[in-house]
């Protein structure tokens, strides 16, 4: 193990676009679908839509934050609404689980999806029965992240101790929280991904693309 990684206990994943890549067209079905929730909630166009879809991603952390927030929209109804996405496009991979699996202590999830969405996900990547525990958009209380409560919430729960806890996350903003209160925080940046891109922000640690990469990275590290 690195040096600046031996003292990580918790490894903290976030799922989508973080456990596969933007390749996977996955969530693009995903705001596909959220716009298409708010063009039938609002009556409005689809370009207004994926505008409001946006705004709210960046004021409340999620699309379905603002819409409860500002409109008491029924969380369940969109949830399985906007999951309903055609997964086959994700495929196994070993390399990632290897990576995954050699790494010394706990491994979590921590995603604003809801819980049969992850595993449905996790599945399809060849990943379940990898993790210690996943915390998902209700144990969170409906708070997503960014939302501060949601990661106390989240290490009390695993009685984690951010100090010698480490998180990776596709969504920069989602990192901030994270490293306030101590964690080791890698950012994947994926150029591609619109919502993504630029620079790493101050509150970042560590930037990689791709993950399985990465892991392989730390891996030969140790070894050397």
């Amino acid at each position: 193990m690195s040096p600046k990684l031996d003292h990580i206990e918790t490894w903290i994943f976030d799922l989508d676009l973080t456990l596969y890549g933007p390749e996977h067209n996955i969530m693009e079905q995903v705001r596909d679908r959220i716009a298409l929730f708010v063009e039938d909630y609002f009556d409005i166009d689809s370009e207004a839509a994926h505008k409001i879809r946006h705004a709210y991603w960046k004021s409340y952390g999620t699309t379905l934050g603002g819409l409860m927030a500002e409109h008491g929209v029924d969380l369940h109804s969109y949830l399985d609404f906007v999951h309903d996405v055609d997964l086959s496009l994700l495929n196994p991979s070993d390399r990632l689980r290897a990576g995954i699996e050699a790494l010394p202590g706990r491994k979590l999830i921590f995603t604003n999806a809801d819980a049969p969405y992850a595993e449905r996900v996790l599945a399809k990547r060849g990943l379940d029965g990898l993790f210690t525990g996943l915390f998902d958009i209700h144990q969170m209380e409906h708070r997503p992240k960014p939302k501060p409560e949601s990661y106390d919430r989240f290490c009390g729960h695993f009685d984690i101790n951010p100090a010698t806890a480490l998180f990776v996350e596709d969504s920069a903003h989602n990192l901030e929280p994270a490293k306030a209160i101590g964690m080791t925080t890698v950012w994947i940046n994926h150029a591609t991904d619109h919502e993504s891109g630029g620079e790493a922000p101050h509150y970042v640690d560590h930037e990689i693309t791709d993950v399985a990469d990465w892991l392989h990275y730390i891996k030969e590290q140790e070894a050397a």
